[in-house]
């Protein structure tokens, strides 16, 4: 099974990235657009994973998010990785309390690495991929950099399965674990 962890979002900003999207369309980019059901942030991607480890992930990701209190996100901007000049993927920005979300990603990775899982080791980059192999040829997408898409209280994480069905990347929540209510908001 092909799985990642991340960060589900709530379908108002769903939508507003659907909007960005279908502008972004309108103003002469292409490329292999992500659908809205699958918008999400990543926090760990784990791979190709034998069914049997998933009870151990699943245990790890509930002792972490007993660790954590929920916390506020926004999602805003327009990037390009590695470069708008050459862009390989395109991406709206994500802050907020990214120092919290920092925290729990790295728990999260640690705990993983700790229980034998090979992880990335690149620098966590949290983002929401819009398009793969965009064209953004001669485009000014500056009236894109300083839009806000909304803002959300981040309560959960999720343990995805990444799969083809019907030619058709679909991505299913398979488990999801509950972070503390922050009294504080």
């Amino acid at each position: 099974m092909r799985l990642f962890i991340g960060v589900d979002l709530p379908d108002e900003i769903k939508e507003n990235l659907l909007k960005v999207q279908s502008e972004l369309r309108h103003h002469g980019a292409s490329g292999f657009w992500k659908s809205v059901e699958n918008f999400h942030i990543t926090l760990e991607f784990l791979g190709e994973i034998d069914v049997n480890r998933i009870p151990l992930i699943t245990e790890t990701l509930s002792k972490v998010a007993n660790n954590h209190t929920s916390f506020m996100l926004n999602i805003s901007g327009l990037g390009a990785f590695p470069s708008f000049m050459k862009p390989h993927t395109l991406w709206t920005g994500v802050g907020g309390n990214l120092h919290q979300l920092s925290l729990l990603r790295d728990e999260i990775h640690k705990k993983l690495a700790q229980n034998g899982f090979v992880l990335e080791e690149r620098k966590f980059k949290p983002h929401i991929t819009l398009a793969s192999r965009p064209n953004l040829d001669g485009l000014d997408l500056s009236v894109f950099q300083t839009k806000n898409f909304g803002e959300f209280t981040v309560e959960e994480v999720v343990l995805f399965e990444s799969s083809v069905i019907q030619g058709k990347r679909t991505y299913t929540n398979l488990y999801s674990a509950n972070l503390l209510p922050n009294r504080c908001s």
